[in-house]
């Protein structure tokens, strides 16, 4: 039964490994058995994991925006471990922007790294590693955007929803298409997580939210690791489109 959830032999490419939930995702991978190409702008935030993952382990710097850079990126992931099974989409960034009188080019900016980066990469993944063998994408969503105009003023801004919505229904076009090829792809959607991306301490949160949540807490980046590996793991086999809420039952979604 244990092996229903091992993903030795894999190779996951992890982007926004230097976060929070980015960091937690490469070790629980890395747990699980996979090869993790860690992935931020800058290559130093997997470094300290180094010794113990041993050769299972590639630092990468790129910016998921530049196509160029996603291209070579994925080139010196093939070349280190032969190809990439599962990528998971987890870069993001947080903004508080109207979208009626927010600032334009920061709305743009929130939707270009949010929403269509996941889009540009899983293309570019899908083109070069998945469409002919098979394998996972899984997208980092929100749970709280999904009910974004109730829910804005915890989980940022109107233009982050907006950006996290898109990344819900771009997980449903794409699992219908890549399904024909043996690609699976879902959504991992957290609800209050605690990260550095909330910028105050963690009592500070919980006092916050604890209360709206069943749970009684706060979620830590730990809290997703295991729907994560489930997702990439050969137990998720048969569930593509989907998007899966680890939030406390703060959304209790159909």
């Amino acid at each position: 039964m244990s092996q229903l959830f091992s993903l030795a032999g894999k190779t996951a490419l992890i982007t926004g490994a230097s976060g929070g939930i980015g960091r937690a995702l490469v070790e629980g991978f890395l747990d699980a058995g996979a090869s993790v190409a860690a992935a931020d702008l800058e290559s130093t935030g997997a470094s300290d994991r180094s010794a113990r993952a041993g050769e299972r382990l590639l630092a990468l710097g790129f910016d998921v925006t530049s196509r160029g850079e996603a291209r070579q990126a994925i080139e010196r992931v093939r070349e280190a471990f032969g190809g990439i099974d599962v990528l998971v989409n987890n870069a993001g960034i947080k903004s508080v922007e109207p979208l009626l009188s927010g600032d334009r080019s920061t709305i743009a900016r929130t939707l270009e790294i949010n929403a269509e980066a996941v889009l540009e990469l899983s293309r570019a993944v899908f083109d070069a590693c998945l469409k002919d063998g098979g394998g996972r994408i899984i997208n980092v969503g929100s749970s709280i955007s999904s009910k974004g105009s109730v829910f804005n003023y915890q989980a940022g801004g109107a233009d982050y929803c907006y950006s996290k919505a898109m990344v819900h229904n771009l997980t449903r076009l794409i699992a219908h298409e890549a399904a024909a090829h043996g690609v699976t792809v879902n959504t991992l959607a957290p609800g209050i997580i605690h990260t550095p991306m909330h910028g105050r301490p963690e009592s500070e949160t919980e006092a916050r939210h604890r209360g709206r949540i069943p749970l009684g807490r706060i979620g830590l980046p730990e809290d997703l690791v295991g729907a994560a590996v489930f997702l990439a793991s050969d137990s998720a086999s048969y569930i593509t489109g989907q998007v899966l809420h680890v939030n406390g039952g703060m959304v209790m979604a159909d």
